[in-house]
């Protein structure tokens, strides 16, 4: 039974199956489901996750038999980094179904109008972790984005004590977090971040809700005096996110030195950090006979994305395809045609003339799946891997060469701090 169709309006009812936006009255009635489903989240860790300050209860997409919610996706709402633009993003999570009515098709139906509802909503992308991508790929989700983190002994991270000096700033030390320095961590935040794809944009109210979450035990900051340099976010023998200011490089190595020091004093004789590919930390590690793995898949899960409109998303990223044209330094315009399954676009880039047109190819262009799509433009594959998938097929040489200046080869990374909520 398929409950979507173009258009599809909720609350939609076929029998004594319906198909329902979740309101407040369905709280409790969702948690038990997920329960059923899941055996989790806690109690604690549910009603945390209501307080999202983007959180409605509409973002839920049910299923309802008999009045009963047996099927559940969750939208969260967010914005990521795409080189110089934002996107809206929705997290899709929580996507299940009670055992005694799986194989109806209900949890497909509700992906279907999840992409109808992202459409409606304004988002651009979805995203989703999971460990079961063979049920993702036939909508349209493609595997994208790595697993990166970096593996070390603890007794090889730097060996650092409070009170060293560097030049004349002074001697690091390095403490917990205080309330009054949130500021401090939102600034170096965007520092570090600013040109990952697929990172966080946090408002104040989101800082806030995050760190109650209390995914970490202790956010240590290095300090140069009062002025806060860098951070890090460790939950027991990982560190989840670490930033700290470029002009001072020497507040990571503090870092890196205060949680030797307390890895080795809970016994722990590994730290793992996660960081995207191109994140200094990771050079320390590979310095102290650490490893780094880059993979697309870690102990069964892999990061998804997924573009509902594909005509949407690139006139949101419009401004950044201009871009890198215009560094690439090629003549203008420059033009390609997509395929994407049943939908033709054509990006034409010519400075402030820029446009997406509908329907339109030119004798560039590229035929390729929903899923190599979403890897192609994300940057996850490139032009020359996706020209070995499946149904793939380029007009011209010249396509495949317009390609890689448009959508090269990028990391892209969600903190573990989002990808739990997001």
């Amino acid at each position: 039974m398929k409950a979507s169709t173009p258009g599809t309006r909720l609350p939609f009812r076929r029998g004594s199956v319906e198909y329902c936006l979740g309101t407040e009255a369905d709280h409790e009635a969702v948690y038990q489901t997920l329960l059923h489903v899941f055996h989790g989240p806690d109690r604690e860790a549910y009603l945390g996750a209501l307080n999202d300050p983007a959180y409605r209860p509409d973002q839920r997409l049910l299923v309802k038999v008999d009045g009963r919610i047996v099927s559940h996706v969750h939208l969260t709402e967010r914005e990521i980094r795409y080189g110089s633009v934002k996107l809206t993003m929705n997290g899709v999570m929580w996507v299940g179904t009670l055992p005694e009515y799986r194989g109806l098709g209900f949890a497909q139906n509700l992906m279907r109008l999840a992409d109808e509802r992202s459409r409606a909503t304004g988002a651009v992308v979805q995203a989703l972790t999971t460990g079961m991508p063979q049920f993702y790929r036939p909508l349209g989700w493609g595997v994208c984005g790595r697993q990166t983190y970096g593996l070390t002994l603890s007794r090889n991270l730097p060996q650092v004590s409070d009170g060293v000096v560097e030049g004349k700033g002074g001697g690091w030390h390095v403490r917990p977090w205080r309330q009054v320095e949130l500021g401090d961590l939102m600034r170096l935040h965007d520092v570090q971040y600013a040109s990952t794809t697929g990172s966080v944009f946090r408002s104040e109210e989101y800082w806030r809700w995050l760190i109650g979450r209390r995914y970490a035990h202790v956010i240590w900051v290095a300090c140069q005096g009062e002025a806060v340099r860098g951070y890090a976010f460790v939950k027991d023998h990982r560190v989840l996110e670490t930033a700290f200011d470029p002009a001072h490089p020497q507040a990571l190595r503090a870092l890196l030195g205060r949680i030797r020091a307390e890895a080795l004093e809970r016994a722990y004789p590994e730290v793992i950090v996660h960081a995207p590919v191109d994140h200094p930390v990771l050079d320390v590690y590979r310095t102290t006979s650490g490893r780094v793995f880059d993979q697309d898949s870690v102990d069964g899960q892999v990061s998804m994305y997924h573009v509902p409109d594909v005509g949407r998303f690139l006139k949101a990223i419009l401004p950044e395809l201009n871009l890198r044209a215009s560094q690439a330094g090629v003549a203008s315009p420059l033009e390609l045609g997509v395929t994407a399954g049943d939908q033709r676009w054509l990006i034409h880039i010519e400075g402030k003339s820029s446009r997406v047109e509908p329907d339109k190819l030119s004798r560039r262009h590229l035929t390729l799946s929903p899923a190599s799509f979403v890897r192609l433009v994300m940057g996850h594959t490139g032009v020359d891997a996706a020209a070995a998938e499946e149904n793939f097929s380029a007009s011209t040489a010249t396509a495949l060469d317009a390609a890689r200046i448009l959508f090269p080869v990028q990391p892209i990374w969600r903190s573990p701090l989002d990808s739990a909520t997001a």
